[in-house]
């Protein structure tokens, strides 16, 4: 038979009676009985071995098995309780049962009956016992199930208030807020590639002591971020590995993530916690997806720029052959005022005053240089 590891307090005086409960009918099974002789000591020992069931005489010495327990239960101790007393003793047994028995047992008592009412009592101890590990356990996945709804809620908002901008040193400020309160962090830093070269900068920090402050847009190089840089993989470090980088001044574990585009890295988001506590797989998730936010964003306004540019070049070409066609327009008209105004001389010259004749050809000559000029202007 299958060896039980119920542990059961016997409260009885009477030895014939311990001897026949203990001995002969729950021990052989493998029950641990242990056994007391009267109330107050069931109590010293119930604070030592935290039993499973409790078996007690109503007619005790000093403290009956009723007062033993009405006290159990006063102290908040959940463990069932099986009354043994006399059949006549109908009354004290329905006492009891209103006190919050379990069971009890008729004495005298065969083994078969004790160990069935042990059974008994047990098995809905047992059944209690899983249901309520069946509610905490239940309990327990609505509230992780809660946490990654929230979460999940708290990364479409960063991604949505990431996105939105259009400057980018706020978005990358913006951006690291994020990151450091889903991750759960407790510091935060985001180093940038310069346009040219290969060095970082540091251009974003948050809570971190006014000497990091004053690094802003200069260029860092903590000996550790650069192998995310040259490997493009995350790196979560903690504890005695990190003492030897000029990180570990500011916090005893880093996740270094980089910030990559099309996989090249542009730059690293630094996390740092005080305690050496890693970060989790879910922490990096949740701020892995945010520094992909970051890397969208930050693609997006290239490309939004990348447009505008385009369309200020487009504009301009229009403007210029708008321009040019009116330069056209005009050059035509001056030639077409010089002929007009070298046919009058030919025809008209005769009757022309020398004044007008010397206005005519002033005028001609302003003409002629005025389309000179159009005509480098056409040109350009």
């Amino acid at each position: 038979m299958k060896s039980r590891r119920e542990h059961i307090l016997l409260v009885e005086n009477n030895a014939s009676i311990s001897d026949r409960v203990a001995r002969q009918a729950l021990r052989p099974l493998g029950f641990q009985v242990d056994i007391v002789l009267h109330a107050s000591a069931a109590l010293q020992e119930i604070n030592r071995i935290k039993p499973d069931l409790i078996i007690a005489n109503l007619n005790l010495p000093g403290l009956s098995g009723k007062d033993l327990l009405v006290a159990v239960q006063s102290q908040g101790y959940e463990i069932p309780f099986i009354v043994l007393a006399e059949e006549t003793k109908e009354g004290d047994i329905l006492q009891a049962f209103r006190l919050g028995a379990a069971d009890f047992l008729s004495w005298p008592a065969q083994e078969t009956e004790i160990v069935a009412t042990v059974e008994r009592v047990l098995r809905q101890v047992r059944v209690q016992q899983e249901r309520q590990a069946l509610v905490n356990q239940l309990s327990r996945l609505n509230q992780e199930l809660e946490k990654q709804i929230n979460d999940l809620t708290a990364l479409i908002n960063a991604g949505k208030a990431i996105t939105s901008l259009n400057d980018p040193k706020r978005l990358v400020e913006t951006a690291l807020e994020k990151c450091v309160l889903l991750s759960s962090a407790e510091r935060g830093m985001v180093l940038l590639r310069a346009e040219r070269g290969q060095a970082y900068f540091l251009r974003a920090v948050l809570h971190f002591p006014d000497e990091i402050n004053l690094r802003l847009n200069k260029a860092w190089d903590d000996g550790v971020s650069n192998l995310v840089a040259d490997s493009g993989e995350p790196l979560s470090i903690h504890g005695e590995p990190l003492k030897p980088f000029i990180l570990s001044k500011y916090g005893a574990s880093a996740l270094i993530l980089p910030l990559k585009v099309q996989n090249e890295v542009l730059g690293m988001f630094v996390l740092l916690r005080k305690r050496a506590q890693p970060f989790d797989s879910h922490a990096q998730s949740l701020a892995e997806a945010v520094v992909d936010y970051t890397a969208i964003a930050l693609m997006n306004l290239q490309l939004i720029r990348t447009i505008e540019k385009r369309l200020l070049q487009s504009t301009q070409e229009r403007q210029i052959q708008k321009l040019k066609a009116q330069l056209l327009s005009i050059l035509e008209k001056i030639q077409l005022a010089q002929t007009a105004l070298s046919d009058l001389l030919a025809e008209e010259g005769t009757l022309l005053t020398n004044r007008q004749r010397q206005w005519i050809y002033s005028v001609r000559d302003q003409l002629l240089q005025v389309q000179e000029t159009l005509v480098k202007a056409k040109t350009l």
